[in-house]
């Protein structure tokens, strides 16, 4: 081997260890090929969230991670020993599959990076070619899922699967058709009828219909997102103990970048009728249905307010907007350590993130990133049996597409998605 090439298209075939990829690595001919290395190990780092791994025999953050490869950046490749050299290797394969530092399990080597790939690979065979066999080598494996990853796609939604008590995640498929946007939930349906007088027609017809009466008649489409909220509230299927939507509020479309002010976004929760705040007091500090929906409020507009600076700003985030995970999201026993999920009672429950459209002559970008729509369902319970499933949350994606079509319908018909100052009580 003498040379190692870094796109997607052209890759050295066969390296399946670290000293072999240091050898390809030190022997290419262009000086640059190992700085494209040691870039492309940096964006796992930061791209993916908060994560604890052993390295060296002792647990280590991202800012260790971080320090570690800037120490080896200074140094030439002969001078890497070999718990090093497995660390570049383990790092380069994980941004080939656009796998995350945060779904190793609990160490950071190729080892474990090979065993998280051969899962995704298996995973993503299953719509592929079952008989389908994981490559040998891991560079290769870890081309081939990225290879892979745009075929599922095409038939199935990724979503996360995050375990609190496990602190790493997994990739769990969800087949297209099963969402079924296109027909509307009974609390929903009955919505649209009695509230909006919504005339007959598709789902997205109907909610179309709904947004355009709302934004004539009040100037904006809150009335109908909280519609679609308060149905999956009282949802019989998602039993919710609460539910949150954000999304930008529509006034700032010609200038993206300066979303990262708390106006910039509608963030609400609205909570469960009846639901006793006593019984969760010790673990929110608090039993007051207006703290929760605050402190809810407060947290999502720090991330996604965080999350603009990175992608417009300057700095080694520009261009991908990150926030913990991307995509749906199924999460589990949230509150088991984080001391912020503990004070917004999130036990388990699931995320729908979307993109959205603008429509308008004036929008300085046709679809605003992916995750700038985000709708949450959570139970409180710590309950086996409320636990949430990932049948329950393609329900939820369900919803989410439902918001969607009227924040695009918002956009479209240049409103935004609320004027008024946020309804704090906003309970079932």
């Amino acid at each position: 081997m003498t040379s190692l090439a870094f796109s997607q298209n052209s890759h050295a075939a066969g390296i399946d260890n670290g000293a072999v990829f240091r050898a390809a690595v030190s022997d290419a001919a262009d000086p640059r090929c190992l700085v494209g290395v040691l870039d492309a190990c940096l964006r796992p780092l930061v791209y993916s969230r908060h994560h604890w791994l052993v390295y060296k025999g002792e647990y280590r953050v991202r800012a260790d991670f971080k320090a570690i490869l800037e120490s080896i950046r200074q140094r030439p490749t002969h001078e890497w020993d070999d718990d090093e050299t497995d660390f570049v290797f383990a790092l380069f394969a994980l941004d080939a599959s656009s796998v995350g530092l945060d779904e190793l399990g609990d160490r950071m080597d190729s080892a474990t990076v090979r065993t998280v790939l051969r899962e995704r690979h298996t995973l993503y065979a299953s719509v592929v070619d079952p008989a389908e066999e994981a490559p040998a080598a891991l560079l290769d494996l870890a081309y081939r899922v990225e290879e892979m990853r745009p075929t599922v796609q095409a038939s199935h939604l990724l979503f996360s699967i995050i375990d609190g008590r496990a602190w790493y995640r997994t990739e769990g498929l969800i087949p297209r058709g099963d969402v079924d946007p296109g027909t509307l939930t009974e609390p929903l349906r009955e919505l649209l009828d009695t509230v909006f007088a919504a005339p007959a027609g598709t789902a997205e017809a109907r909610l179309r219909a709904a947004t355009a009466t709302a934004v004539t008649v009040d100037g904006d489409s809150a009335s109908v997102v909280r519609a679609v909220m308060r149905a999956a509230l009282i949802d019989p299927v998602l039993r919710a103990d609460h539910v949150t939507l954000t999304c930008p509020m529509g006034d700032l479309l010609h200038r993206p970048q300066d979303m990262t002010t708390s106006s910039a976004f509608f963030t609400e929760t609205q909570v469960r009728d009846g639901l006793d705040l006593g019984e969760y007091a010790e673990r929110l500090g608090h039993e007051s249905s207006e703290q929760l929906q605050r402190t809810i409020k407060a947290r999502m507009l720090k991330l996604k307010r965080g999350a603009i600076r990175g992608l417009y700003g300057p700095g080694c985030i520009q261009g991908r907007f990150v926030e913990k995970h991307g995509g749906h999201m199924l999460f589990r026993n949230e509150d088991a350590h984080y001391r912020g999920h503990q004070s917004i009672g999130c036990s388990s429950g699931g995320r729908a993130s979307f993109a959205l459209r603008c429509l308008r002559a004036d929008a300085a970008e046709p679809v605003l990133t992916p995750m700038i729509g985000d709708f949450r369902v959570v139970r409180m319970s710590h309950d086996e049996g409320d636990t949430f499933t990932a049948d329950e949350l393609r329900h939820v994606i369900r919803y989410g597409e439902w918001i969607r079509i009227v924040v695009e319908e918002t956009y479209r018909l240049g409103a935004v998605v609320r004027l008024d100052e946020p309804i704090l009580a906003g309970s079932a």
